[in-house]
């Protein structure tokens, strides 16, 4: 029986032995994560000091590329371009209106007289007039006739392609 009493003691003696080297083997362990995390943040704030001395170095040579006299020629140039623009926009639409009194006059010219033959009826009482934005059933709509009623009056009309000045017959 002494014999079972010295090997169990004997095993109880070697755990707190056994313990005790897991546990300094932790704290080693422990112990470099610590320092290689410790240089890690010393390599991460010499990066971060870099970064920061590299903006000032682009920061100052910005300001050096763009003074006051060069803005002001820019400005200038911008300004020149400018007033062009609005001179060649105002000529254009000088060019517009004149076309648009052209298409007007088109429109409102006289029907070709007896003897003549034209494509289109005169303006006038049972006629319209197409004008911009116009589609053939608004146009119905506004002369009191069904789309299909004024079609039946415009055989040879094609919808998707009326022209504004366009005389159609709504009687």
């Amino acid at each position: 029986m002494e014999n079972d009493s010295i090997s169990s003691s004997s095993s109880e003696s070697k755990l707190p032995l056994i313990v005790g080297i897991v546990g300094f083997a932790l704290g080693a362990a422990g112990l470099v994560l610590a320092l290689k995390a410790k240089s890690s943040a010393e390599a991460a704030t010499v990066a971060a000091t870099k970064a920061t001395d590299s903006a000032n170095e682009v920061s100052a040579a910005l300001a050096q590329k763009a003074n006051a006299a060069d803005l002001a020629a820019i400005n200038a140039e911008l300004s020149n371009i400018k007033t062009t623009t609005d001179a060649n926009n105002k000529k254009y639409e000088d060019a517009i209106a004149a076309i648009q009194a052209i298409i007007k006059s088109k429109a409102a010219a006289p029907a070709p007289g007896p003897g003549k033959t034209g494509d289109k009826p005169a303006p006038g009482p049972g006629t319209y007039v197409v004008q911009k934005g116009d589609t053939l059933g608004g146009i119905a709509k506004k002369v009191g006739l069904s789309l299909k009623a004024l079609q039946d009056l415009n055989p040879g009309v094609n919808p998707n392609k009326m022209q504004i000045g366009q005389v159609l017959k709504t009687k």
